[in-house]
């Protein structure tokens, strides 16, 4: 299945509102799962934009469908937060 085709499943079945969210990347992976990110339309700014993570399984039978296995809500400096915490490679906890 087409990435965009899988947004607009996502859209279709009403699991994200095409009103606040808009799909800015999809990573289809091998086992037949998705990762999707949006942008909040009406919260955040350009500088600090509210972001959705949307992590999905797909399933490409005679009827494709999606089923949402997580999502997460999150602004850039969330991102600035964590990544402090992740040890380079080579650097122990």
């Amino acid at each position: 299945m087409d990435a965009r085709d899988i947004v607009e499943l996502i859209y279709q079945r009403n699991l994200v509102s095409r009103e606040t969210w808009k799909a800015v990347s999809v990573k289809k992976n091998s086992d037949g799962t998705v990762d999707v990110l949006y942008k909040n339309l009406h919260v955040g700014s350009d500088d600090d934009p509210v972001f959705l993570w949307v992590y999905a399984n797909v399933v490409e039978e005679e009827r494709p469908d999606v089923r949402i296995l997580e999502r997460i809500t999150f602004k850039k400096e969330d991102i600035v937060w964590i990544l402090r915490y992740i040890p380079k490679r080579g650097e122990g906890l």
